[in-house]
């Protein structure tokens, strides 16, 4: 006797299988750069705090390619650590940029202080600011419309009683 054959699927006896639950994924760091620290950095974050200069993170510390370590501030200034201590490269109002040998906060503050007093315009034309702008507007003299035309008729007045100059005989 022979079997007849069927398309129909025989119900299986073994249970079903239900989907594997997924993990979560977990958050993975950006790469911002080497993930280790060197002997500069160690150094300069070591003799800062020496030094009494603002805390920063050892991170905070940026090689140089001459071999130093730099760390910027919010204010745009700049403090560098080489062999021979810190300098630093604090910007002023007039485009340029101080350079400042330091050996604690003080200097640093002194420093910080003196460029943003600067007044020299170093080779470039001179901007003012709204304060500037301010009291020099304070110091400017008022002018009627009379002052105006009493200037003007003087004015007029000495040119009508000057006398041509003869031209000087060489």
């Amino acid at each position: 006797m022979s079997r007849k054959s069927s398309t129909k699927q025989r119900p299986s006896s073994a249970p079903k299988k239900t989907a594997a639950p997924t993990r979560a994924v977990l958050p993975v760091r950006p790469h911002t750069g080497p993930e280790f620290i060197t002997e500069h950095q160690i150094r300069a974050a070591y003799a800062a705090r020496l030094a009494n200069l603002p805390l920063m993170p050892i991170t905070a510390w940026t090689p140089q390619p001459d071999g130093s370590v730099r760390a910027h501030f919010p204010t745009g200034a700049s403090l560098t650590h080489t062999p021979t201590g810190f300098h630093a490269l604090t910007p002023c109002p007039n485009g340029a940029t101080h350079h400042h040998h330091i050996t604690n906060g003080q200097e640093l503050r002194h420093a910080a202080a003196a460029a943003a007093h600067c007044t020299q315009l170093h080779g470039r034309p001179r901007t003012l600011t709204l304060a500037q702008a301010a009291a020099t507007t304070a110091d400017t003299q008022a002018l009627t419309r009379n002052d105006i035309d009493t200037g003007l008729a003087n004015r007029a007045a000495s040119v009508e009683t000057e006398k041509p100059k003869e031209h000087p005989a060489s």
